[in-house]
C-alpha cells in the first residue's frame, strides 16, 4: 500500500511552514523553532505511525503544497525524513498531477503498478480529493481531525485486529 500524507495541518500544526525561515532547530522531542521563534509541534504519535508503516511493508510518501527546501528542513529537524520512501513536495496546489507523477515513478524504479485503491492519502483538508478521485481513481482518503483525531488511529483503521 501507499500511504500519501500531507504535512501543513496533519503532519505537523503549522498550516504555511514554506512562510517560515530556516534554519529550524529542535526544541522538544515534538517542537522545532524557525530563525525567528515560530513553533512548530509535530502531532502527537506521528513517529510511531511512520515506524509502523514502513515496518508493515508500506511505501511512504509526503503529497504536500509546499517550498521543497523549507518543509524538507522541517522534516530533518523532527528527524522523520528517514521513513519517507518519498517526498512529493511541490509548490502548487495539484496533488492530484503530484500523486499521477509519484506512482509513474514508482513503476519506473520499482516495477509497481500501484491501483488507486491501494493509495491511502491523509489530509486535513478535503479541498484535493475531488481532483484526486477525477484524475487518479478512487484511492482511500482519510480526513485527519474528522475521521481520526490521532495517527494512532490510523494504524487501527489499516490494520484492524481480527475478531475472536
Amino acid at each position: 500500500m501507499l500511504i500519501a500524507l500531507d504535512l501543513d495541518g496533519t503532519a505537523w500544526d503549522h498550516l504555511d511552514i514554506s512562510s517560515l525561515y530556516p534554519p529550524f532547530r529542535r526544541v522538544s522531542p515534538l517542537k522545532i523553532q524557525d530563525s525567528r521563534g515560530v513553533e512548530v509541534a509535530l502531532r502527537p504519535h506521528l513517529p510511531d505511525f511512520l515506524k509502523w508503516a514502513v515496518e508493515d511493508g508500506h511505501i511512504l510518501t509526503t503529497l504536500s503544497w509546499n517550498d521543497f527546501d523549507v518543509a524538507y528542513q522541517a522534516l530533518r529537524a523532527f528527524e522523520i525524513d528517514k521513513y519517507f520512501h518519498y517526498l512529493a513536495i511541490e509548490p502548487h496546489p495539484r496533488k492530484d498531477k503530484m500523486l499521477y507523477k509519484l506512482l509513474r515513478q514508482i513503476k519506473a524504479e520499482r516495477g509497481l503498478d500501484i491501483d488507486p485503491r491501494d493509495v491511502v492519502y491523509i489530509d486535513d483538508r478535503d479541498i484535493h480529493i475531488q481532483e484526486i478521485w477525477e484524475n487518479i481513481g478512487p484511492v482511500r482518503f482519510i480526513h485527519f481531525g474528522r475521521d481520526v483525531k490521532c495517527f494512532l488511529e490510523i494504524i487501527q483503521l489499516l490494520n484492524p485486529s481480527p475478531r475472536s
